[in-house]
């Protein structure tokens, strides 16, 4: 589970700048890296969603009811705002802008192979470890259909992902191992 307190932030002596700035560290490097998987490696839109949902965030820091939800909550704006369409980057750009977060061609084809709500779902679940409670929150579904959207999302990444790798070495990478790992759970 993806622990996210902040600290002083829920001391009554913290200052409101206190707070935003708290919420900034915490959670700005980790929703950037969230970003940038979901725009398949597009840096400027990637920096431009995680600004602005951060700077939505600054209003709501200090009225969070439960802060150990706001990675979900941070998450869930970030995916709606960055609506259905991807970006014409070249395959190149996207790969040097993930490489340091460890996707390889073939993970990059497994993930533009699902849309934004699929990507968030994997991302959220098999990525990042977060809380069912938290992927549900992200994506908007509860029960049946978030169970449903996660088993499509992980079918379709090992299809794209698969359909795109130039053999066994390919398919290797620790982003891949994790949503492998994950697709043979579902599918046992």
């Amino acid at each position: 589970m993806h622990e996210t307190i902040l600290p002083d932030a829920t001391s009554a002596d913290a200052s409101p700048e206190e707070v935003r700035r708290a919420f900034h560290d915490l959670h700005g490097p980790s929703l950037h890296g969230f970003a940038l998987l979901l725009t398949l490696g597009d840096r400027r839109r990637a920096l431009a969603l995680t600004s602005s949902t951060l700077a939505e965030a600054d209003a709501h820091a200090t009225a969070l009811r439960h802060p150990e939800r706001a990675a979900a909550w941070l998450r869930a704006r970030l995916t709606a705002a960055a609506g259905r369409r991807d970006s014409r980057i070249d395959a190149q750009a996207r790969l040097d802008a993930l490489g340091p977060l460890g996707v390889m061609t073939s993970v990059l084809a497994g993930l533009a192979a699902l849309d934004v709500l699929e990507r968030a779902a994997l991302i959220g679940s098999e990525v990042e470890r977060l809380d069912e409670r938290d992927v549900a929150t992200i994506v908007g579904r509860t029960g049946d259909r978030y169970d449903a959207l996660l088993r499509r999302a992980r079918h379709r990444y090992l299809e794209g992902s698969a359909a795109a790798s130039n053999g066994p070495s390919e398919l290797g990478g620790p982003l891949t191992d994790l949503v492998r790992a994950a697709a043979a759970r579902a599918m046992a």
